[in-house]
């Protein structure tokens, strides 16, 4: 069972990406963990317009200044991070499906519950606003996962 099923099965919003990447399902996890953003220039332009902490872009660097967790992992197939605040339940994974030896398809989504209406209107005009750039960061975060879990695979 995929974590986000387990932990949040029903949401108020959602938002999907996912890269197909030509490396066996091992290095695409490794590589998630260990991705860096600030090596994109775009997610880090877009997280200090949010006036979000910059000063450590490391996968867990950004966890640790953003205050979210990682509540579960399966090791090489998914982790599952959480973002909640008051009234708002927020769960955000990586999931890694293997295609072939060498092909996986690495995917990641966002799962917001409301807990009340009043909170789902205000969350629904942010997210009207935040979701592109949001959307735009996740692409940027596979493109980098894709870039390493390659250069992992090649190195061995």
């Amino acid at each position: 069972m995929n974590l986000l099923n387990k932990y949040i099965p029903d949401y108020t919003f959602n938002e999907y990406h996912h890269l197909y990447i030509n490396a066996g399902q091992a290095d695409c996890f490794k590589a998630a963990k260990s991705i860096d953003l600030s090596k994109s220039g775009i997610t880090k332009f877009l997280l200090i317009l949010r006036g979000l902490p910059t000063e450590d872009l490391s996968i867990s660097g950004f966890l640790k200044n953003m205050r979210f967790t990682i509540i579960e992992e399966k090791l090489h197939d998914e982790f599952l991070i959480d973002a909640s605040q008051p009234g708002i339940i927020i769960f955000w994974n990586f999931h890694f499906k293997s295609i072939s030896a060498s092909k996986t398809l690495v995917s990641t989504e966002t799962r917001i519950l409301c807990l009340n209406k009043k909170l789902k209107k205000r969350f629904s005009l942010y997210w009207f606003f935040i979701k592109p750039f949001s959307g735009l960061i996740r692409l940027k975060m596979l493109k980098l996962i894709k870039k390493e879990a390659e250069k992992i695979k090649s190195i061995n």
